[in-house]
Order: structure tokens, then sequence, then C-alpha cells
């Protein structure tokens, strides 16, 4: 079901047909919000209508409740209307035919007015090849190639080779960033505010995005991905989630370390980033690691997306354009140890990752995890498995 919760395709409007992409929260099954636009442009009176929704044998009946529009930096918003615009408005009905995540079928309005809708999950008939290093030498030797000849720069670890790019906020259900934004992120900032003292300016591009990086470090679910300028502090956490995380992940035999390419950070890095943005995105973010040193010491990046299956459309991205912007290196959790003693020598252990004690305690307890644990060999599931 994750995979229906964020839909694309095309919808006829009056003015022509227009690309559409139909988003939906797993606690709220009664609403979805429903995109559309023109090529890199949204309408100027509509770029979005939240529709309220009945679903009964494979028909799925749509009622607009509010339409949003688009500010100069693509934001959805929504307006004041007089009392015959959101007449206008509710006037609108859809019904749809769900079937295999296909979802098609014609809209009206009261006016007689009349269009199609279209709608699947996102496709991309490239996926993702990750080299397999057999060593934690081959990483490092991988790491320098990534850095040498595709110009990587911006680096991720994941603690299990077998998940993918997706936002904790995707992976909790959630795809609309307009409720994200007006609901769950507000209701943070009041109580941050609160605990540091200091006042945030949502209209302020530099405490927006300091916003969002404390939320992302201290466990509120967001649309951002946690990177790294370097490779080593990417291989650590994957590392060291691999190992904390052994016990419910036995089957598990592989680290992953993605990288993105200068050119993707360099071509999408926008001055402004908006996050309940009217069509499809990934961005860089740029955030001031002011009040927040776990972002100092980490070097940290990020991207931000409302793109629920980021890999695959950063994948889509690469087929579009013909350019190698992500890649990865799958390491064998078995080299953990040699990977963790090395990356000390290096100066990175939990304590510098996360000052304070906290990370000390991070620290000692990853050093007697892996001392002490037989850890999963390459292509063999741990012992104890059935």
């Amino acid at each position: 079901m994750m995979h229906l919760l964020q839909l694309f395709g095309s919808i006829d409007t009056a003015e022509g047909t227009r690309d559409a992409m139909m988003c939906f929260d797993i606690d709220r099954p009664d609403e979805a919000m429903l995109h559309f636009w023109e090529g890199t442009t949204a309408p100027a009176d509509t770029a979005a209508l939240l529709c309220a929704i009945k679903r009964s044998a494979g028909v799925i009946e749509l009622e607009s409740l509010s339409a949003y529009r688009a500010n100069e930096s693509g934001g959805l918003w929504l307006p004041i209307l007089s009392e015959s615009e959101i007449e206008y408005v509710r006037g609108f009905r859809a019904v749809l035919q769900e079937k295999d995540g296909l979802i098609e079928g014609e809209w009206t309005h009261q006016s007689g007015k009349k269009g199609h809708i279209n709608l699947k999950p996102l496709e991309c008939s490239v996926d993702l090849v990750a080299e397999k290093c057999s060593s934690w030498g081959d990483f490092k030797d991988w790491a320098t190639r990534a850095r040498d000849e595709n110009d990587a720069a911006s680096f991720r670890g994941h603690g299990s080779n077998r998940f993918t790019l997706q936002t904790t906020l995707h992976r909790a259900g959630r795809h609309r960033l307009e409720r994200y934004c007006a609901d769950s992120l507000l209701e943070f900032q009041s109580h941050a505010e609160a605990v540091l003292g200091i006042r945030f300016n949502m209209s302020d591009a530099n405490d927006y995005s300091m916003l969002l990086g404390l939320a992302q470090h201290h466990g509120l679910p967001r649309p951002l991905l946690d990177w790294t300028s370097s490779p080593y502090i990417a291989a650590f956490f994957a590392f060291a989630d691999a190992i904390e995380l052994a016990e419910s992940r036995p089957d598990d035999t592989h680290v992953r370390i993605y990288a993105l390419t200068r050119e993707f950070m360099r071509r999408y890095s926008p001055q402004i980033v908006v996050l309940p943005y009217f069509s499809p995105y990934v961005a860089t973010l740029s955030i001031s690691p002011c009040n927040n040193p776990r972002l100092y010491a980490q070097q940290g990046q990020f991207l931000v997306t409302n793109i629920g299956d980021t890999e695959r459309f950063l994948c889509s991205i690469e087929q579009k354009t013909g350019k190698k912007i992500l890649m990865a290196a799958d390491v064998p959790i078995s080299c953990a140890n040699e990977a963790l003693e090395d990356l000390k020598f290096m100066g990175l252990t939990a304590a510098t990752m996360f000052p304070g004690l906290d990370g000390v305690g991070k620290m000692l307890r990853l050093a007697m995890s892996f001392r002490h644990r037989p850890l999963p060999l390459a292509g063999k599931p741990s012992s104890g498995t059935s």
C-alpha cells in the first residue's frame, strides 16, 4: 500500500493537459492532495486541490474541498476565497477506477466541464546497481574513485543494503507536505523556541532551515535525508547502525554507502527551498550548524524532497539526463571491526560525531558490541537463523 500513497500522471484542465501528482497520508485516508502543473510552472489560479475520498470495490470518488495556489517561490498556500469561489471549487467531482496500482477515470464540474485523470506509481526502468566491495580496503578504493572519476561530493550510509533512499516522513506514510508544515513542523517550532529560548522567523530562509536541521537531529519525522561531505563519516554511520541493530536484522550481510555527484549538488541547489512545492522535486538544503553541534561535527548536508521513493526519482533523473548522479557501494558487515578501528584512527567515533556524554556512551556501547558479538559473513546468514 505504501507505493499507492503517491501517484503520478496527468489531468485534463480547461487550459489543456497538465502533469499531476496525488499525495496521501496513511493516517488521513479520507483525504488527498491533487497537484497539477505545466512544465516548470504552476497555474496562476489553482496549483492543487484538497479532495475528500470515498473508496468502495475498486472505485475512488473524489470531492473537491479547497483550492491551493503557489506563491512566487512555488510553495502551496491556502487563499481566502469568496462564497462564490468556494462554491465553484466544491463543484468538482471525480469517479476513478483502481486496478493494479493504476487509477484512472473522469472528473466533472457542476458547470458541465469534464476531463480525464490518469495516475500510477512512480516508474523508472533503470535501477541503481551498487558496486560490491569484498573488503574495507575495496571500499576505500571505491571512495577515491567516486571522487576522482565521478566527482562525488556528498555521501550517506545505510546499515543495510536492503534499505533505499526514503525520508523518515515518507517512511511514516506521510506524503502531504502542506499538512506537515501547517501542523507537525509548527508544533515542533513552538517547543523548540521554549526549550532553546529563541524565536524562529519562519519567513527567514536561514531560521526555517535551522529549525528543519534541529527537527532532523531530534527525531521528528521529516522530508530530509542526512548526507555528509565525507565518505568515511557515511561509512561510520552505516557500520554503527548495522552493529546496534544486528539482532533485529539477522539476515543482513552488507551496509551501503551512497554518493551524489557535485554536478547534481550544484544543479539542484536553489537559493530558496520550499517544502510544500507544487511539483515533484529533490533539492539540496543548506542548514546553518548554529545551535546544532552535531551538524557541524558530522559535516552535515541535506537533501529535501516531496517524493516518497527518492532513490527511484534520482534514477529517473539519470535516465532523462544521461548523466551519472547517484552511486553506491555495498560493504560486508563482517568488515565492521576493521572499519571502525580504522575510522577511530582517523578520529571518527561516536564521541566526535555526537558531541557530549551521549556520544561517549554511544562510542563505548559500540565498542562493547562489535568486540563481543560475531558479525554476519557476506553472503551467509548469521548463526541462529533458520
